[in-house]
């Protein structure tokens, strides 16, 4: 613990010592073969992260980062990073009331068959959207993957069987 409160403590004189040079001064990270000692330097949150880091080379310290600002979709023209936050976040409530009414009609299941398969595929509709808003619909139905489609394959046997 000792150790972690002392890196703590030189990332933050590190980061006070950037703002003072200005913002274009961003720390290197540490050589390969050595610890951040060796290096000179502690690196930080970026150090730490390695090959996660979710931080473009260049980019300055304290930097909004976020993985789908270089891609504008032709879909969503307008939309800021926020009201697509905002609107992802109100499709996943969506999704989840619908699974959630969804799972009282479990019990009932032979009864109201039509009323679980229409809630279950309307909750999951809403999470597809969730993710084409984070995303970007054009990017998610130009790169599908395996998995995608065979999720809506089965969302779409699952309506064509209870309806």
């Amino acid at each position: 613990m000792a150790d972690l409160g002392r890196q703590l403590h030189e990332y933050l004189a590190q980061s006070k010592a950037a703002t003072a040079t200005g913002p274009s001064a961003v720390p290197a990270p540490p050589a390969a073969g050595g610890s951040q000692e060796e290096a000179g330097d502690s690196g930080g949150l970026r150090a730490w992260l390695g090959a996660l880091n979710p931080f473009p080379p260049g980019t300055a310290p304290g930097a909004p980062v976020w993985p789908w600002t270089g891609e504008e979709d032709p879909w969503l023209p307008g939309l800021s990073r926020w009201q697509r936050l905002a609107g992802s976040g109100l499709c996943v409530l969506l999704a989840a009331l619908c699974f959630g009414l969804a799972g009282l009609c479990v019990p009932l299941l032979l009864l109201r068959a039509r009323k679980f398969a229409l809630l279950w595929s309307l909750g999951s509709l809403c999470a597809l959207s969730a993710a084409a808003l984070l995303r970007g619909p054009a990017r998610l139905l130009r790169e599908p993957g395996r998995g995608a489609l065979l999720y809506l394959g089965a969302l779409l046997g699952t309506l064509y069987a209870a309806l």
